[in-house]
């Protein structure tokens, strides 16, 4: 008798991690995902800042398109991306389309600790164009693995008179906001800073505020853009400047995915450190 409750326990143990297992989800879209494993963390929502680890292909084969597609030698010529291999998570905010694109959608409703395989058709994707080394009309597969999620810093523009602002010999503007201590960041100084970028409207396009993930780069070193070489050597640790670059001192005639060709941005700069 023993050994038969054991066994259909055993058996109503299976039935119920059978049950569990989830199904392939398309949504309206066209975008699908299935959940390799569910997370117990926290559910992410649109506009929250979240952290990834992911692994991103093309799609030429769609064969077991969503079975582990990792250490695959045949589709490794279409790897796109993967964090993992750098050890280096990916932190955004879903909604602000900053990671690949389209793939936004697929992350939302995802529980921290899980992993989910994203199929992105190519409409939602780069589409027509494509981008990069995605060719036009490409279908992408991402596997997302949720390491944390949290809500989303909300950043304003810094309140700044323009009559405070000063113009240098080659066109850049800025305003102190707040004055540092200590000696200015000059070439070969490795400085570390928050920023939160706008375009001339005051849409913002980038900040490592609201990813709350400070920048660090070499001074002087043609690491940044030219604006940012420039204005951040008037700087002090602690300070608080905006800048107004023109676009000869930003990306001049190239058109980035948020930002069009020949414009004049604006930043809002801390310098947090200076080494």
């Amino acid at each position: 008798m023993k050994k038969i409750f054991v066994v259909t326990v055993l058996f109503t143990a299976l039935i119920i991690s059978c049950g569990d297992q989830t199904e392939i989800v398309s949504l309206e879209s066209g975008l699908r995902y299935l959940d390799d494993s569910l997370g117990t963390g926290k559910e992410v929502k649109p506009n929250d800042l979240v952290t990834i680890h992911f692994e991103g292909w093309k799609i030429s084969d769609t064969t077991n398109l969503f079975g582990n597609w990792s250490g695959d030698q045949q589709r490794s010529v279409n790897v796109i991306g993967n964090s993992r291999m750098r050890n280096q998570p990916v932190k955004f905010v879903l909604g602000t389309n900053s990671f690949i694109k389209g793939s936004d959608g697929g992350i939302v409703g995802m529980n921290v600790g899980g992993r989910r395989t994203i199929i992105i058709p190519s409409e939602l994707a780069y589409g027509k164009q494509g981008i990069g080394p995605i060719p036009p009309d490409t279908d992408l597969k991402i596997v997302v693995d949720l390491i944390d999620a949290r809500d989303r810093v909300i950043v304003e523009p810094w309140e700044v008179d323009s009559i405070s602002f000063i113009t240098s010999s080659n066109g850049l503007k800025y305003a102190v906001v707040k004055e540092g201590e200590g000696a200015f960041a000059d070439s070969g100084n490795v400085v570390t800073v928050h920023y939160s970028g706008y375009l001339g409207d005051e849409t913002i396009f980038d900040s490592s505020v609201e990813r709350d993930e400070p920048f660090s780069f070499m001074l002087g070193m043609g690491q940044v853009i030219p604006g940012w070489d420039e204005g951040i050597k008037l700087m002090k640790k602690g300070s608080k400047v905006r800048f107004i670059i023109p676009p000869n001192l930003a990306y001049g005639e190239m058109q980035l995915e948020k930002i069009p060709a020949n414009s004049t941005l604006i930043f809002d700069i801390e310098l947090l450190d200076i080494q």
